[in-house]
């Protein structure tokens, strides 16, 4: 059953703390012939859905349990509730329906005892009229973070960055689907050649701003399940994400230092535009991430990478002729994709990662060569990751201006902080502009 296999992958995320498409990643490895490509489509569905809903579909839980704190309720068991009340309250399945099903699920692994407090949980939360229970709460960051599924801290810091109308328009696309990109990869295969396979495939496409990133508007069979996929022709990659490399501007026989490399998406773009000559030095500090990175850069046609399993904030080779800089970071900008990391937010471990960022940024500054060009992205909406970065990065990197293919401006001021290289870098959002939010700067050594 699709909706157990879901809960299992659902416990693992919140057990083993990592995010839904590695659990997924790791749940599906070696099933290929076990499970096919609409089973897997269905359990991701579940996961996703569920994790970007978590905290309402957890208030109705917790009105129905009654005495029962939320937190007492066995992992697995918990997690088959959330899909139970995801089904009933958001996919329209008839509450005895969707109700039979956990508990049967519930029954065969736990027993009786276990499967009659689904049962109560699901009955009783049949009857409660959650939009009118939200409507109840007097404090409007609560609220807002209910109706809308976020954590109240995103709620309070997008109002802040963007103000309450257009917070309510990023949180409702977070919750959306996420739109689809394929880039082609012309180390394999041509511009047109993959566009008249996808289309002979029935996967309708819109052109972008970048040649090789097309839109998937619509499909019979997910692009990612098709042969061609599998062989290396094209990958998914959002448009945001190829724009950086696009801003880098990668050429033939140029040295490019690529210091927090996996999983190899920029990378393999990188190689792409170099037409596999110079060299990419791509470093990463997990051993695990870097070996899939190289199964997956031998799949890509990919072959003037060396890899470096390497702490991205003190490896030095020094003389490139590029950097990029793609830290980690808070992925504010990737809810939609990365569901699970939005409940997970802590302000320390928010604060060190910044160190890491200006770690990185310093740590580019002494391995480019004079007048070498240095972008620096992140998948993150806020300010301190991005634009007071900058401002960091200023004092010994001079800030030059990005062509506005995509995307807007960057934020002139935020909380008193002045920001005055707004009109050189290059921001998106996903209510805005139909991809991940991202942040982009160019910068050159002085």
């Amino acid at each position: 059953m699709n909706q157990e296999i879901a809960a299992e992958v659902l416990e693992k995320v919140e057990e083993e703390v990592i995010s839904a498409k590695e659990a997924l990643r790791q749940r599906f490895a070696g099933t290929e012939y076990e499970y096919n490509y609409k089973v897997r489509g269905s359990v991701h569905a579940y996961v996703m859905e569920v994790l970007k809903r978590r905290n309402t579909i957890d208030f109705l839980i917790s009105l129905a349990l009654e005495n029962k704190k939320i937190s007492e309720v066995k992992p697995f068991i918990r997690n088959i509730l959330r899909i139970g009340i995801y089904e009933m309250v958001y996919k329209n399945v008839p509450p005895p329906l969707a109700t039979d099903s956990m508990v049967r699920v519930v029954k065969k692994r736990y027993g009786e005892k276990a499967a009659t407090l689904v049962n109560g949980v699901m009955r009783r939360a049949e009857y409660i009229d959650l939009n009118a229970e939200i409507k109840k709460i007097k404090n409007k960051v609560e609220y807002l973070s209910l109706k809308y599924s976020h954590p109240k801290w995103f709620v309070r810091y997008t109002i802040n960055l963007l103000g309450e109308e257009e917070a309510i328009k990023l949180m409702e696309s977070n919750l959306a689907s996420p739109k689809v990109y394929v880039r082609v990869n012309e180390l394999k295969a041509t511009i047109e050649k993959v566009r008249r396979y996808l289309e002979d495939n029935k996967v309708i496409l819109e052109e972008t701003p970048l040649p090789e990133v097309f839109k998937v508007v619509s499909y019979s069979k997910p692009p990612p399940n098709l042969e061609w996929h599998q062989k290396g022709y094209y990958i998914v990659q959002d448009l945001a994400s190829a724009f950086v490399t696009h801003v880098l501007n990668p050429e033939p026989g140029e040295v490019i230092l690529d210091l927090a490399a996996a999983p190899g998406a920029k990378t393999s773009h990188m190689a792409m535009r170099m037409e596999n000559k110079g060299k990419i030095i791509a470093i990463d500090n997990s051993k695990k991430r870097m070996e899939r990175m190289k199964a997956k850069m031998k799949i890509l046609g990919v072959k003037n990478v060396e890899y470096v399993v390497e702490d991205g904030a003190k490896f030095f080779v020094g003389d490139v002729d590029k950097v990029l800089v793609d830290p980690p970071c808070s992925s504010t900008g990737s809810f939609v994709s990365y569901p699970a990391s939005k409940w997970r937010f802590e302000k320390s471990k928010f604060k060190s990662t910044i160190k890491v960022q200006r770690k990185m940024l310093k740590n580019a500054f002494k391995n480019a060569k004079s007048n070498a060009i240095t972008v620096y992205s992140t998948c993150s909406i806020t300010f301190e990751e991005n634009e007071e970065n900058i401002i960091y990065a200023s004092n010994f990197f001079k800030v030059e201006k990005i062509e506005k293919i995509i995307g807007e401006r960057g934020i002139k001021e935020f909380k008193g902080k002045e920001f005055s290289f707004y009109d050189k870098v290059v921001r998106t959002f996903p209510h805005r502009h139909e991809c991940a939010g991202f942040f982009i700067a160019k910068l050159v050594k002085k």
